[in-house]
């Protein structure tokens, strides 16, 4: 007889209890880790939430002053607490470089120790230095040179006790960025495509070791080379900003790098201005304050930005945080003003509208180039200027006047388009004439309008008795106008219908 194979018995009672005892263990084990019940913190980061840069840098002794962009150093904590009560408590510390360092405190709420290597001070549940009066900024200690550096130890205590480090290298002297940039570039012709050169210089006592570089444009020009190693965010929409990084890159001190090949700007078509902003920064030290790297972005589709090294450097610079060029193109407008003619008896009251035009074909952009200018008929005072409502049912005066002389926001600038400003006048006996003239903004530098001869207009009043009676003489006058009108009308009618009954009779 075959022998049968033998069947496999379930574990008894006891081993099941045992196995659900095992397996509700490691449960236990994994809820505790999760629930921070254990030993080990739940943060892997006990730090995380504290924010400073990883290198300062401060002027040597009797050095040059650092740019205003470098003066604030950027130490922050967060962990979704308001700042609330000054309950947080922030040290810092340059003990350990006490030949290089000093600190001097700033704001409330601050104390001083050991000579100024240690600095505590009361701070909020969150705390950041570029908004609380509450802090202090590393110094370079008397005796210091060029290229010492130290400890900045940094730590905070937040209101549950939690406690979280940081290390900043404060660096005696270093790299400050200027980038090349004009103020404004001229004559460049409508929906051209121009070059620009990109240059950064360092004017500081270090090396600066890697460059970021930021440039922007606003919306009427457009990138139209996106090199490979910068970023475009807005892959649906024409690059207009590129952030370039070059980690490799050691710009020694009076040492120029030009970046080829240049930018590829296209000017506008109509509008006749543009702009364009570059920042520039070492990249251990990060963006100055206020200036907004875009987050994401792809790589362009053309050639890597290469960085070439020189001495020296000619043309303007700019150690601004963010420096700004105006593009200006050689795309005039042609304005005119409008006068009028004014016909109306001694006495009377009329709507007078004064303005201007472009016939364009250039487009100055929101705001226009021009103020107009109103004097007012000799011998005619306004009883009705043009108002304007800047709240729900507060309305105030448009224009600003001296005497009878009005001068007045002429905001139009798409070609082809006007606009005109109602006053109403009342001309006494001896009513002469007035006179529109157009007036360039002093603060607006558009290109040269070809035609200037009529930037004036005259507003002449033909005074007669006969016009009295005219139906535009008054919104009265028109009124009865009409009225007797239909009188007359319906008494017309009446005449008629009399006439057909006594036919029909």
């Amino acid at each position: 007889m075959p022998v049968q194979p033998a069947k496999r018995r379930l574990p008894s009672g006891r081993f099941r209890l045992v196995v659900l005892c095992a397996v509700a263990a490691t449960l236990a084990g994994l809820v505790a880790l999760l629930s921070g019940n254990v030993t080990r913190s739940a943060d892997p980061d006990p730090d995380s939430g504290f924010v400073a840069p990883r290198t300062y840098h401060v002027k040597p002794p009797g050095g040059r002053k650092r740019p205003e962009r470098d003066k604030p150093i950027h130490i922050a904590y967060a962990r979704g607490d308001r700042a609330g009560e000054k309950t947080g408590r922030l040290t810092m510390d340059v003990s350990d470089a006490g030949e290089t360092l000093r600190l001097k405190q700033f704001g409330s709420g601050c104390s001083s120790f050991g000579g100024g290597v240690r600095v505590e001070c009361k701070v909020g549940a969150s705390y950041d230095s570029w908004a609380d009066w509450a802090g202090a900024l590393p110094y370079a200690a008397p005796g210091s040179k060029a290229g010492d550096s130290g400890e900045l130890r940094l730590r905070y205590r937040a209101p549950d006790g939690h406690m979280a480090t940081r290390t900043t290298t404060v660096v005696v002297g270093g790299p400050i960025l200027e980038v090349r940039h004009p103020e404004t570039l001229t004559g460049v012709r409508p929906g051209a495509v121009t070059g620009w050169d990109l240059a950064v210089r360092n004017t500081g006592e270090t090396t600066a070791h890697g460059v970021a570089l930021l440039v922007a444009t606003d919306g009427e020009l457009t990138m139209t080379q996106h090199f490979a190693n910068c970023r475009y965010p807005g892959a649906d929409a024409p690059p207009r900003t590129a952030y370039c990084t070059f980690p490799d890159l050691r710009l020694r001190p009076g040492r120029t790098a030009v970046f080829s090949p240049g930018l590829r700007l296209r000017t506008p078509h109509v509008l006749d201005h543009g702009s364009l902003r570059q920042s520039a920064w070492p990249l251990d030290l990060g963006p100055y304050q206020d200036v907004l790297v875009p987050d994401g972005g792809e790589p362009g589709d053309g050639p890597p930005l290469h960085a070439r090294t020189r001495s020296g450097g000619s043309g303007p610079w700019s150690d601004e945080r963010e420096a700004w060029t105006e593009v200006s193109t050689d795309n005039p407008a042609d304005y005119a003003a409008i006068g009028a003619r004014v016909r109306v008896a001694p006495g009377g009251e009329r709507e007078v509208r004064v303005g201007g035009r472009t016939e364009g074909p250039g487009d100055p952009g929101q705001g226009g180039a021009y103020d107009l200018v109103f004097t007012v008929p000799r011998g005619a005072e306004v009883v009705q200027e043009p108002m304007e409502e800047i709240d729900e049912d507060v309305v105030q005066p448009v224009c600003r006047h001296k005497g009878t002389v009005y001068s007045c926001p002429l905001r139009v600038h798409d070609p082809g388009a006007e606009e005109t400003f109602a006053f109403t006048l009342r001309f006494g006996d001896r009513a002469g004439d007035g006179a529109v003239r157009l007036r360039e903004r002093k603060d607006s530098a558009p290109p040269e309008d070809p035609d200037t001869t009529d930037h004036t207009a005259a507003v002449t009043v033909d005074l007669d008795a006969r016009y009295a009676s005219s139906p535009a003489a008054s919104g009265h006058g028109l009124a009865w106008s009409i009225l007797g009108g239909l009188a007359a009308g319906a008494f017309a009618g009446a005449l008629l219908l009399r006439r057909r009954r006594r036919q029909r009779r």
